[in-house]
């Protein structure tokens, strides 16, 4: 049985690099960077023009969403909407909410998620990841 989270990986990618193409989007990026919550606390080395893909479990139905609360655009520049994709159509089902970012500038920045309530903002987080990117020119 193929494992979940590299098939998940592979079509994610897929979609980054077909879709600019058949759209007549931008140019494609040199280097993509995955990373999900095993990645959290790491440092990754990226250069000007690679894009990082951050993946991470969600469950909207409960009411906690991934927000940024962190992160220096000059550096690090979120290209598009998060894209959120359900493991299955069950009610309540979860899934993965998936965060790409374009390296647009040299530096920096560090990027900080969390998993809360949006309106409730007195309550601690369910969960944060957090990673570094050093990009270079």
């Amino acid at each position: 049985m193929p494992n979940y989270r590299n098939c998940l990986r592979l079509f994610f990618l897929a979609t980054l690099l077909i879709l600019p193409a058949a759209c007549g989007g931008d140019a494609q990026p040199e280097n993509v960077y995955i990373a999900d919550a095993a990645d959290d606390g790491q440092t990754v080395t990226m250069a000007v023009g690679d894009a990082l893909q951050v993946m991470l479990a969600e469950n909207p139905t409960t009411g906690y969403v991934w927000a940024i609360v962190t992160n220096d655009d000059a550096v690090l520049r979120l290209s598009d909407e998060p894209a959120y994709e359900a493991e299955s159509d069950a009610l309540g089902a979860g899934g993965t909410r998936t965060f790409l970012f374009n390296a647009v500038g040299a530096g920096t920045s560090v990027l900080r998620l969390v998993n809360a309530r949006q309106q409730a903002t007195a309550v601690e987080p369910a969960a944060t990841f957090e990673i570094t990117v050093q990009v270079s020119d």
